[in-house]
């Protein structure tokens, strides 16, 4: 016995090398004991916060073992059991054995931990760069808010989130991905959910009893977006996919993504506005004419690819000269501002108006005839034609229109708009409120 008893140690140290989990290792440490004593009626118990799974269930007989020995190290305890018959000679080695089992255990359970620790620091740095790749690029606000909403849906593991922006009163739910299928989002009222979350507080748990009836019921962490003292966003997250909970590291977290978040959503909302300010005539807000003679440049050249057929319409304001003589130049700004708006109105999807300058626009009608541009222009004068009843101010106002068509009166964006230029003072000369077709080149 005592030549067996001795080559115990390398056998255990063996299975400690060769276990890849600790069950695995207690399987063997008691294999290894069976077959030294010769007896099945052997068996090792663990208590440890690690939550190890035995390989196989307690046989029957354990009930009636005793134990033979019994180590703790830290929160991790070890136990032997055997039969009454075997016990007092397993006693001279198991103690070793449960020490160094216990130990061991212990060892693995702050390795895991330590580990777990790396992975979410791990975790958390891609996540930092994928935010950078998205403050890196320039996206269109739409695009930015379904980036934001689905890295940190994807970041948290949440099985639902919406991205809620603020509209009046209220914030609405603008974005939402799910999969639980589709869900109620009713608005949540914006000055009691900014009194909830005022500033500085980047992220917050729902069971805070002032949020919990505010948002949706199944709602678990709350992030807003926050530029300054400008609140861009709120962020709502549902339960996690492994159904643990938002602790300290996710709310630290979820506050350092939602900055950056806000600085990209922010920046997106800047680069529109200066986009916006380079297309848009300030006063009517409809295109400016560099926007438009970049889209009629467009669509002269798809005409001529396509064989389509594209009419322009150039509009002036009758006698807008004396509106600004008489009511003064706010009052013919109002014109103008009414007259956009009815343009605007009456044009098709496709279309598209500006204002050139002054008191002159364009309209643009892609797939159209001049014949089927006289429709537009009449629905058009019949609606300047009622400006008298709402503001009489205005006396009678009209305009004088000059219609041409591409390729047909001119294959260049000089070429056609002087043919409905030459078309428009054609119908002033012959007495206003009239509309002229380019003649024939």
């Amino acid at each position: 016995m005592r030549s067996a008893l001795a080559t115990l140690p390398s056998a255990f140290a063996a299975a400690c090398r060769h276990s890849r989990t600790d069950s695995e290792l207690f399987q063997r440490c008691r294999e290894i004991l069976v077959r030294r004593f010769q007896t099945e009626r052997i068996w090792l118990t663990v208590k440890s916060p690690t939550e190890i799974v035995p390989l196989a269930p307690a046989p029957d007989w354990v009930s009636q073992a005793v134990e033979v020995s019994r180590m703790a190290s830290g929160q991790t305890e070890v136990q032997i059991l055997a039969d009454p018959e075997v016990a007092n000679q397993l006693r001279s080695v198991s103690l070793p054995l449960v020490l160094g089992l216990s130990i061991m255990l212990e060892l693995h359970g702050v390795l895991r931990e330590r580990q777990a620790a790396l992975e979410d620091a791990a975790f958390q740095l891609r996540a930092l760069r994928q935010v950078a790749r998205l403050l890196s690029s320039v996206h269109s606000t739409e695009e930015t808010e379904n980036l934001v909403l689905d890295f940190m849906t994807e970041v948290f593991f949440a099985w639902w989130s919406s991205l809620y922006r603020a509209n009046g009163d209220i914030y609405t739910p603008k974005v939402f991905r799910s999969l639980k299928g589709a869900m109620s989002l009713p608005p949540i009222d914006l000055k009691a959910l900014d009194r909830a979350l005022p500033p500085g507080t980047p992220a917050a748990s729902a069971e805070d009893p002032a949020l919990a009836g505010l948002l949706p019921p199944s709602t678990q962490l709350v992030v807003t977006l926050d530029a300054g003292t400008e609140r861009l966003a709120v962020l709502a997250l549902g339960p996690r996919l492994h159904e643990r909970s938002y602790g300290h590291a996710e709310h630290e977290l979820a506050g350092t993504l939602a900055f950056a978040a806000a600085i990209a959503l922010k920046n997106a909302q800047l680069v529109e506005q200066l986009q916006s300010a380079a297309t848009t005539d300030e006063l009517t807000g409809l295109y400016n004419r560099r926007a438009m003679e970049e889209r009629l440049e467009a669509e002269i050249s798809r005409a001529q690819r396509h064989q389509l057929r594209t009419s322009i319409v150039l509009i002036d304001v009758d006698r807008f000269k004396s509106v600004n003589d008489t009511l003064g130049h706010a009052a013919g700004d109002r014109l103008l501002i009414l007259v956009a708006e009815l343009l605007r109105q009456q044009c098709r999807t496709l279309d598209a108006v500006g204002r050139l300058g002054g008191d002159e626009f364009l309209v643009i009608l892609p797939m159209t005839t001049p014949d089927e541009a006289k429709a537009f222009v009449a629905r058009v004068q019949r609606r300047v034609g009622e400006l008298e009843r709402s503001n009489p101010e205005f006396g009678a106002p009209s305009l004088s229109l000059g219609i041409a068509e591409a390729p047909r009166h001119g294959i260049t964006l000089a070429s056609l708009l002087a043919a409905a230029d030459s078309a428009l003072y054609k119908a002033k000369r012959g007495g206003r409120n009239a509309v002229e077709v380019a003649e024939e080149p």
